[in-house]
């Protein structure tokens, strides 16, 4: 990855020595798993309001600094310049949330820095949501649901020729999951990623649909392979 050590530093410097040392325990030895979730991004949905009034735009030079001061570890995503990094912010001009927005246009670019792979390679009506953040001082007023609303409105009107949206949550990340839920999010698939001495063995899985989040019903997800019958589907690729 470019830009490792400047990184790592500036971590370092910003307290989050702990955050390295788990990563690097993780990409060790771990098994985890993530929600692939799919919005249609042509469906009608309410407005969400937080708490907060909240306007939206891209990343502007300005929000750098107190981006990389609270997510140091995002320098050198910023640094790459992919152009459709979304910025919510408040009244007064500060970032609240930032969620970056990737097209097959520039998946290429963005790649090298989301673990793992996709589940499918990104039509031209596809995107992928990723590095959702929302800022410490704004958590718990419901920022994440509101700005991924507003987000979603602003591909259907700039993009309308992008119909579906993605993203990859790990299934122990309830407020993640719940503020995609609020947004219009659906769980769509799953990936369970064997983490063995830095490197991700990744198994995609079909999930039953109906059955919403993992904190709306315990039950595990059903696992179907194209056929119907019941068992993990290893390194393939399914249709949309």
């Amino acid at each position: 990855m470019k830009h490792i050590f400047q990184t790592l530093a500036r971590m370092i410097v910003h307290r989050e020595s702990k955050v390295i040392l788990q990563q690097l325990i993780t990409r060790t030895y771990a098994n985890q798993r993530s929600l692939i979730l799919r919005c249609d991004l042509h469906e009608p949905q309410g407005e969400i309001t937080a708490k907060i009034p909240l306007n939206l735009r891209l990343l502007r030079e300005k929000d750098l600094p107190s981006i990389i001061r609270e997510r140091p570890r995002r320098l050198p995503l910023l640094l790459e310049k992919i152009p459709t990094c979304y910025v919510a912010f408040t009244s007064a001009g500060e970032p609240a949330y930032i969620n970056w927005v990737v097209f097959n246009t520039d998946w290429e670019r963005f790649s090298p820095y989301f673990a793992g792979r996709l589940h499918k390679e990104l039509e031209s009506n596809e995107c992928v949501f990723e590095f959702a953040y929302t800022f410490e001082k704004f958590r718990g007023l419901g920022v994440m649901g509101a700005a991924l609303r507003m987000i979603i409105a602003e591909i259907a009107h700039e993009r309308p020729h992008v119909r579906w949206g993605y993203t990859y949550i790990l299934d122990k990340n309830i407020p993640s999951l719940k503020g995609c839920r609020n947004a219009g999010f659906q769980p769509y698939m799953q990936r369970e990623e064997h983490w063995r001495a830095l490197h991700m063995r990744q198994v995609f899985s079909s999930i039953d649909c109906g059955k919403g989040f993992p904190f709306e019903d315990g039950s595990p997800p059903i696992r179907f392979d194209q056929s119907g019958s019941t068992k993990a589907l290893s390194n393939t690729r399914l249709p949309s």
